[in-house]
């Protein structure tokens, strides 16, 4: 059997199909994937992918010519929708995406689901008699350039409001732990806190804007912790397993993008009556004060944090 799985993105949603991708190679599926740049570096190295296709460099018809028994419609937009039917019209299935649930928790601010996201990826595999429950997981090959024990911080997110604002507090604190820091994501999505960031120093490696995303894989997979907002580095941390810490504001971790690494700890301002606020984060703060990503401040993180690692150790 030959599936080609669609996903387009964004990164933290293409990370979430790998649970998809290992229940189908363990039943011994042959497996493709359609996907945007650079997000075909995921599966680079993967060998449960037999083929990464990318959006604007393949065409319909050779999509058909691969002769798929089913195409998998992950993304669940309209684009996606006709697309997947265009390949295959016969065998074609989105996943379940539960928006109307997700409104309703913005209206009622009570959460109206928990289902991990990458479970409503699995549970479309259902069409073809898959039941599993696979958590995502990514395979990458080569060493990480990033030597010795350190832990990850990323601050950036594509939306201001779900950037946590005390990360340059925070720093701080944790410079009296004995891990090196290293900075990864995008400076261009710090928003406020741009210039906030500390440079490249003793304990500190800002990598910022310096890797590729097969590099940043490579350094968070190696990492002892990741520290991380509601993003897409932070699911490639559950990927790996690494232990994971995440701030969550305007969204909540019960719409299914909680991490999910075996060990990992959302950290959020619970029972504000303005959460949620917004299917994404993209709307400004109707408060005015940022209370879901404010409220918790850098001691009360750090002192989390470091029990989170005593634990650990």
């Amino acid at each position: 059997m030959k599936v080609l799985l669609i996903r387009l993105g964004q990164l933290g949603d293409v990370v979430l199909t790998t649970g998809a991708v290992e229940a189908l190679y363990r039943r011994g599926i042959e497996v493709h994937f359609l996907t945007r740049k650079p997000f075909d570096e995921i599966f680079r190295d993967d060998y449960r992918v037999k083929r990464v296709f990318v959006e604007g460099e393949v065409s319909i018809s050779q999509l058909r010519r691969e002769g798929y028994d089913y195409v998998f419609d992950l993304h669940g937009k309209i684009k996606t929708f006709l697309l997947s039917r265009m390949i295959n019209p016969v065998k074609s299935h989105t996943y379940r995406k539960y928006s109307l649930r997700r409104r309703l928790s913005l209206i009622t601010k009570r959460p109206h689901i928990d289902i991990p996201v990458y479970q409503m990826y699995n549970d479309a595999l259902r069409r073809i008699g898959i039941e599993t429950t696979q958590k995502p997981r990514l395979i990458v090959k080569g060493k990480s350039p990033v030597e010795g024990d350190y832990m990850v911080i990323s601050p950036p997110a594509r939306y201001e409001s779900r950037v946590w604002r005390h990360y340059d507090k925070l720093d701080a604190l944790l410079d009296s732990l004995h891990y090196k820091r290293v900075y990864l994501g995008k400076s261009r999505d710090l928003h406020f806190l741009r210039d906030r960031i500390p440079p490249t120093g003793e304990k500190v490696i800002n990598l910022m804007d310096r890797t590729s995303l097969k590099e940043a894989m490579l350094i968070i997979r190696d990492a002892r912790l990741f520290i991380g907002n509601d993003s897409g580095l932070t699911h490639i941390a559950s990927a790996f397993d690494v232990p994971t810490v995440a701030f969550f504001g305007p969204t909540i971790p019960e719409w299914g993008f909680a991490p999910f690494a075996s060990r990992s700890m959302v950290l959020e301002v619970k029972y504000l009556p303005c959460r949620p606020c917004s299917l994404h984060g993209e709307k400004k703060c109707t408060r005015g004060d940022h209370a879901c990503m404010d409220w918790m401040d850098e001691k009360i993180a750090f002192e989390r944090i470091r029990r989170f690692l005593d634990l650990k150790n």
